[in-house]
């Protein structure tokens, strides 16, 4: 496990209980972070499940972070809000003090797997692009510039996806937005570098996530065929012949934001069983 003592990590998007946000930000915590998670305020549809278990995104969130015996706050935030991410950076620093991890997890599917660019609506791209790229953009630049009026660098951690590192026909905005993540955390890294930030990027392959079974689906429906063939015949294709568990996502970020990555920046990792080795 990764040495996070005495640090404080935000973590964007992390209200769904199956998400990678929400392990990312237990592992953070399981590591000795104290930290702070953000999703949009609440409003609309919820899995089914979360309503049954009756769990309260962030809020709950909190509370499974403070059972490990670290502190904990919930933010609303909106990344495409300029405004509502500078009260998320401001909250952090009000309430513990500090920054130094900021892991950008917020992202929208924008009907991935089912969406034609030529028969995309224009609404969607925009809105995509807004959330998977505007969103780590405005976060990552108030953070950096919180880390670097603090003078103690800092890490930065970036969510892409295999999706990002080869075009996938029928993915609208997603693909695009993921290859741009890519793009900014490399630009970044170059130029935070002389404060002491390190700035780098996971790609998550084939993850078992709500996220991931709305991908499932639209490609079912797209095809006309069974979620579960789809589902099985992405299994298949991975050399390790298996889904992603989230923890595992959250290993990967854990360690890139730790000193452990100390010489590390710039880079993105796959973390997907093998299915892309570049």
């Amino acid at each position: 496990m990764a040495d996070l003592k005495g640090k404080v990590a935000v973590v964007t998007g992390a209200a769904r209980y199956r998400g990678i946000g929400r392990a990312i930000a237990l592992r953070l915590a399981r590591d000795g972070a104290d930290v702070v998670v953000s999703a949009r305020s609440a409003g609309g549809p919820v899995p089914a499940h979360e309503s049954e278990m009756d769990w309260q995104g962030t809020s709950s969130l909190v509370t499974e972070i403070e059972a490990l015996g670290r502190r904990a706050l919930a933010l609303d935030c909106d990344v495409t809000d300029r405004d509502q991410v500078s009260a998320l950076i401001d909250g952090t620093l009000n309430a513990f003090g500090r920054l130094d991890i900021v892991v950008n997890n917020a992202g929208v599917p924008s009907g991935a797997g089912a969406s034609p660019i030529i028969s995309m609506d224009d609404g969607d791209w925009m809105r995509t692009v807004d959330v998977n790229l505007n969103g780590v953009y405005h976060v990552s630049k108030a953070g950096a510039r919180a880390m670097i009026d603090a003078g103690n660098g800092g890490a930065i951690v970036n969510l892409s996806s295999t999706a990002g590192r080869v075009g996938m026909a029928n993915y609208g905005a997603y693909s695009a937005t993921k290859f741009a993540v890519i793009g900014l955390t490399q630009q970044m890294a170059a130029e935070l570098a002389a404060s002491g930030i390190r700035v780098n990027c996971i790609c998550p392959g084939s993850t078992d996530t709500d996220m991931m079974d709305g991908t499932f689906r639209r490609v079912a429906g797209h095809v006309g065929t069974e979620f579960e063939r789809i589902k099985k015949g992405v299994r298949r294709q991975v050399p390790l012949g298996r889904q992603g568990d989230v923890s595992e996502q959250a290993a990967a970020v854990a360690f890139l934001a730790s000193d452990d990555a100390s010489y590390i920046t710039g880079q993105t990792l796959n973390v997907d069983g093998g299915l892309r080795m570049d």
